[in-house]
C-alpha cells in the first residue's frame, strides 16, 4: 500500500513563527473597505447595513478616502454589521470575489499579465498571497502547505475579523477569483477545525 504524500509547507508564517504567535492584526487598508461597501451599494444593502453597523463608525466607513491605513476595530465592526445581513452563502461568495479583483490593485495586475503567460499554474500566485495579504493588512499573516500537485491548504492567523461568518465565506470567493485565474475551475472549502476568533482554513484543489 502506498503511503499518502506528506504535506509541504511552501509559504510560512511571516518571521517562520507558529500560527498561534502570529501578532494581531491592527491596520488595513481603506482600499479594502472602499471595495466592500461599493460591493453593498450597488445590491442596494447599504442602507439595511449601516442599520446593523454601530454609529460611531459610519463616518469612516463612508466617508475615508481610499489608500489610507484604518483601525482593525473598523474591519471587524463592518463584517459583524455585514453578518447581520444574512445574506446568502452564494451571494457572499460572489462579493468576496468582486471585492478581490477590485481591492488588489497592483497585485492583481500581476496576477493577470502572469496568467496569460505560457506554463503558468496556480501556485504561481499562491506564492505571492503574502504580498496580497500585506498590502491590504498590517499585522496578521497566512501560511500555504502544498498537499499534492493541485491541492494546497491556505491558513490565515492573527485576524479577528475570521469570528464573522460573513468574512469567512467572502475570503473564499477571494482566494477562489485568484486561483480560477490559472486553471478551469478553482475548488475551495473551509477547513472547519482551523476556522477559530482569529484564525482561518481552506483547502483548495483545480482542474
Amino acid at each position: 500500500m502506498t503511503a499518502a504524500p506528506k504535506e509541504e509547507l511552501i509559504v510560512p508564517f511571516r518571521g517562520g513563527v507558529p500560527r498561534h504567535l502570529v501578532p494581531m492584526v491592527t491596520q488595513f487598508r481603506s482600499t479594502w473597505l472602499s471595495s466592500s461597501i461599493r460591493a453593498l451599494r450597488e445590491r442596494n444593502l447599504l442602507d439595511a447595513y449601516l442599520t446593523h453597523l454601530r454609529a460611531e463608525y459610519h463616518e469612516a466607513v463612508l466617508n475615508t478616502v481610499v489608500g489610507v491605513w484604518l483601525p482593525a476595530e473598523i474591519a471587524l465592526a463592518h463584517y459583524e454589521a455585514c453578518d447581520e445581513l444574512q445574506l446568502s452563502a452564494k451571494e457572499v461568495f460572489a462579493i468576496g470575489a468582486e471585492v478581490g479583483k477590485r481591492a488588489q490593485g497592483t497585485v492583481m495586475s500581476v496576477a493577470v499579465s502572469l496568467a496569460k503567460g505560457a506554463g503558468v499554474t496556480p501556485w504561481t500566485i499562491i506564492v505571492r498571497f503574502p504580498d496580497a495579504w500585506n498590502r491590504i493588512w498590517l499585522g496578521g499573516s497566512v501560511a500555504v502547505y502544498k498537499l499534492g500537485p493541485k491541492e494546497a491548504r491556505l491558513e490565515v492567523a492573527g485576524w479577528p475579523s475570521s469570528r464573522t461568518t460573513y468574512c469567512r465565506i467572502a475570503l473564499r470567493g477571494v482566494v477562489s477569483n485568484l486561483v480560477n485565474l490559472f486553471c478551469e475551475k478553482a475548488y475551495v472549502k473551509d477547513v472547519p477545525e482551523l476556522c477559530t476568533s482569529n484564525t482561518l482554513g481552506y483547502r483548495f484543489s483545480w482542474a
